[in-house]
């Protein structure tokens, strides 16, 4: 049987590859290990969250 492996963004983009089993481990890691309002992968996934739902939701978006 293969499991999903859930892996830290945050971590991800400071070279650190932690691993969880469930998204609930995930999201206690984040608020507990991560300030998510100043840590600076924060803001580079923000900025790729709104580039993203410029791209899906632009005046082109529903042709």
């Amino acid at each position: 049987m293969v499991q999903d492996k859930i892996l830290c963004f945050v971590c991800s983009v400071k070279g650190i590859e932690r691993t969880f089993a469930t998204y609930y481990e995930l999201q206690d890691h984040l608020y507990k290990d991560h300030d998510m309002t100043k840590d600076p992968a924060m803001e580079i996934f923000m900025k790729s969250k709104i580039q993203a739902s410029r791209a899906t939701t632009g005046p082109d978006s529903s042709k």
